[in-house]
């Protein structure tokens, strides 16, 4: 009894050596590819997608990863989105909440945290974390209105499909500013700036709902609630805030759009339009 239990653990370690032995081999050979091998299967899926990829240096992270420095997105006839660093990977503990696929990347201070389902080009599951994401950052790939503009200082979303053609889940962020313009000739403003914003959303059928928005403008708190239909798709999105500033006959607000002639006691601020082009509104009454 006690010789077949010696032989089976003298197995187990035999197997446990080789399975060693395997990925020391496998990750010395994946080192050693030259840069255009790593990267040639992360540049043909990108340039299926209509994007250009480029980079200086590339390699294989361990245990199965792509590690990128000083590269470069440049969309088809667009600019260049430059990176200070991107990566790809395949995470087996992952797979327990079916997040495998990790993809990152950092400019400066800026970074993107994307880990999704297997299927990348569609998939079942997404979660999404920002950080120092100004409007300058997406520029080569969303292209904001004039006088639009947002720093984001972080975000965290999750969604999943929820049936076919539907998306559902939540999140919440915060943003160090938010600006729109004010198209209404009789405005005395001409945009709007909002600081300190913070939001808590649901994503059902598509639709970013916005249960809570607070921040300032011009000194004055400001709350509200809001919708973003077709969010992922932002040429097409659809936005709706409705905003009201708190207390608007004291401080700079008073003062500025002349509160006492227009005897109003009330400021609402009505934000429309899609995510690259909002226009805001003020409504007094």
């Amino acid at each position: 009894m006690r010789i077949s239990e010696f032989a089976q653990h003298r197995r187990f370690l035999a197997a446990v050596g080789i399975l060693l032995f395997l990925l020391v081999f496998l990750s010395v050979f994946l080192y050693s590819l030259p840069k255009e091998t790593v990267l040639s299967p992360l540049k043909t899926a990108l340039a299926r997608q209509g994007i250009d990829f480029s980079c200086e240096d590339a390699g294989i992270s361990f245990p199965s990863g792509i590690v990128c420095r000083k590269c470069a997105l440049t969309p088809r006839g667009g600019v260049p989105l430059f990176l200070d660093r991107a990566a790809a990977s395949w995470e087996w503990t992952g797979l327990i909440r079916w997040l495998p696929v990790h993809l990152r990347a950092q400019r400066g201070a800026m970074s993107l945290d994307i880990r999704t389902s297997p299927m990348v080009s569609d998939p079942a599951k997404v979660r999404l974390r920002l950080a120092s994401v100004g409007s300058e950052d997406v520029a080569a790939f969303l292209s904001p209105g004039a006088g639009t503009g947002f720093l984001i200082d972080a975000a965290d979303l999750q969604w999943k499909k929820s049936s076919p053609g539907g998306i559902t889940g939540a999140g919440e962020g915060s943003l160090s500013w938010l600006r729109f313009p004010i198209p209404a000739t009789d405005s005395p403003v001409r945009e709007a700036l909002l600081r300190n914003v913070k939001l808590k959303f649901v994503v059902r059928e598509g639709t970013l709902h916005i249960s809570s928005l607070t921040g300032t403008y011009e000194g004055s708190a400001v709350d509200g609630t809001g919708e973003i239909a077709r969010f992922l798709t932002p040429s097409l999105s659809a936005v709706t805030f409705h905003l009201r500033i708190q207390n608007p006959l004291e401080g700079r607000i008073a003062t500025l759009f002349n509160m006492v002639a227009k005897n109003a006691k009330n400021a609402n601020l009505r934000v429309k339009g899609s995510l690259l082009s909002p226009t805001g509104e003020f409504q007094f009454f």
